[in-house]
């Protein structure tokens, strides 16, 4: 499955913890490496040789220290988003592995480069901020029956070795219907079971250990809450960004967790 990765590095500490990531996750998953610096501003054309060169530099020096072998470098020109959801497209990219963005000022009203890079991929994005970079031990999967939830568990399910553990975890929310909420929460761990092991059939047989839970309140809170009790060092999400109006705009669940890491998070696109 992930035989084909993408970094996105713009020269800084917190790229440097993503090439660490995807130099683990390529010795794990067999996989071939690109690096690859999107160059925003425009220079007159005989300094953009210097840029570029300087550049190549900084990515063959980051993939030699973390003993990438099969890796290829790329240095190109434009917007960073579209120019970074191009090239993963181009490449066929199995996974876009990127590292934590500091937000600027004037990006709080047009979202940070991260949410621009989620929105535009239609690849699955690896945030990493853990500088261990050691092997998941524990993840964490937010299910809400969705197709996109689904798919993201998969995505999960498959990043993980045998060694490790995958919690499933819903959210349900009773609503008017309190006297009725532990019958229902009954009903709805079955129905969590059911859809894991027909999950169960779309991946491999090993696999990480399978966990799931079904926990009352807000999706959030409960997220929030198995965040700081279960402690994983993966939080898996689906976007949900098929919608028109998703398609612009992140779910505030999603886009909190990304400008708010609590761990690595995995977002299925």
């Amino acid at each position: 499955m992930y035989k084909n990765l993408l970094v996105a590095h713009d020269l800084s500490v917190e790229a440097d913890i993503a090439v660490r990531r995807a130099a683990q996750l390529a010795r794990l998953h067999d996989a071939r490496v690109t690096l690859l610096h999107v160059i925003e501003e425009y220079f007159p054309e005989r300094m953009m040789q210097t840029v570029r060169e300087a550049a190549e530099v900084a990515l063959r020096d980051a993939a030699q220290s973390n003993a990438i072998g099969n890796c290829h470098l790329l240095i190109r020109q434009g917007r960073a988003a579209p120019t970074i959801s191009e090239a993963a497209h181009e490449l066929k990219a199995d996974l876009l592995v990127i590292g934590a963005h500091h937000q600027q000022l004037l990006e709080r009203f047009d979202g940070t480069t991260l949410d621009r890079i989620a929105r535009h991929s239609r690849v699955p994005l690896l945030l990493a901020v853990d500088e261990s970079v050691s092997s998941y031990t524990r993840a964490l999967s937010g299910m809400d029956f969705s197709l996109c939830a689904c798919h993201a568990w998969r995505l999960g399910y498959r990043l993980l070795s045998s060694s490790a553990e995958l919690l499933a975890l819903n959210a349900y929310e009773p609503g008017k219907e309190a006297d009725k909420a532990e019958r229902h929460l009954a009903t709805q761990r079955d129905l969590l079971r059911q859809a894991i092991q027909e999950e169960r059939a779309h991946v491999p047989d090993m696999g990480p250990r399978l966990l799931c839970a079904v926990q009352s309140g807000p999706f959030k809170e409960v997220l929030d809450r198995a965040l700081g009790e279960w402690k994983p060092d993966l939080l898996v999400l689906g976007s949900r960004s098929r919608g028109s109006i998703e398609q612009a705009f992140l779910g505030n669940v999603v886009r909190h967790y990304l400008r708010r890491p609590p761990c690595d998070i995995l977002l299925s696109q």
